[in-house]
C-alpha cells in the first residue's frame, strides 16, 4: 500500500529527517499529478560522480516520463525555528540540507533535500504525493547526474528524522526527499517522505 505508515526499511533507515514549515492554509489547491513535464537533463548518470551539491532534481515513472524538473536553491538549508529543529527552506524551490550527506555515488551519508508544500499555491514538492514505488529521482550536481530508484513513500510525524533515533543512521547511496504533508486540502502534522536508493555506478 502505496501511504501506508513506513515499513521497516523506512522505520530503521531514515537518516535524517526535517520538521518543515511553512505550510499554511487559506484555499485548496488540487492534488498533485503525474502528468508529463520537460526534462532539463540532457546528460545520462555516469558511472563514477565525485561529490557536489545538487543543482536540480527530477522524477520519473518507471517508463521514463518526466513529471518533475525543478532548479533547487543555491545555498544548502540549515536547522532553524525556535528549537533549532526546523528545516525551512528559503523561498519554494527545493533545497539540500547542509548537514546530510553531498550527492555523489561514493557518499557514505544519507543525502537529504527538503522543500515546501503548501495547502493554498503550488510548489515543486507538491510532486512528492504522487511518487509511487520504482519511480526514478534524478539529481544533477556540477560532477555530473545520479539516479536513484524509489523505494518507500509515505507520511512521517514531523521531528522524527531530526531526533535522536535510529532514523539518523548513515546509509550509503540513500536519498530522502521531504515536504510538509499536505492531505484533502490541509496541512498535517506530518512530513511527506520519500526513500530511494542509488541506482548509477554500482
Amino acid at each position: 500500500m502505496r501511504r501506508s505508515r513506513h515499513t521497516a526499511l523506512l522505520a530503521s533507515a531514515l537518516v535524517v529527517g526535517a520538521a518543515l514549515t511553512g505550510c499554511g492554509a487559506d484555499t485548496s489547491v488540487s492534488a498533485p499529478a503525474r502528468s508529463a513535464v520537460s526534462s532539463q537533463l540532457a546528460a545520462e548518470p555516469s558511472s563514477v560522480i565525485a561529490p557536489a551539491p545538487p543543482n536540480l532534481v527530477e522524477l520519473r515513472t518507471p517508463d521514463g516520463a518526466t513529471y518533475l524538473s525543478a532548479e533547487m536553491y543555491p545555498d544548502p538549508i540549515v536547522r532553524g525555528g525556535s528549537t533549532g529543529q526546523e528545516l525551512n527552506p528559503a523561498d519554494e524551490r527545493p533545497a539540500w540540507w547542509g548537514e546530510s550527506g553531498m550527492p555523489g555515488t561514493e557518499t557514505a551519508e544519507t543525502v537529504v533535500v527538503a522543500g515546501h508544500n503548501y495547502s493554498t499555491r503550488v510548489a515543486p514538492f507538491r510532486a512528492l504525493e504522487a511518487v509511487a514505488p520504482d519511480d526514478t529521482v534524478l539529481l544533477r550536481t556540477p560532477n555530473g547526474v545520479l539516479s536513484y530508484r524509489v523505494q518507500t513513500v509515505g507520511p512521517l510525524p514531523k521531528g522524527s528524522l531530526l531526533g535522536d533515533d535510529e532514523l539518523r543512521a548513515q546509509v550509503p547511496g540513500r536519498l530522502i526527499l521531504a515536504n510538509c504533508d499536505v492531505r484533502n486540502g490541509e496541512p498535517t502534522a506530518d512530513n511527506y517522505v520519500v526513500v530511494a536508493q542509488l541506482t548509477s555506478g554500482k
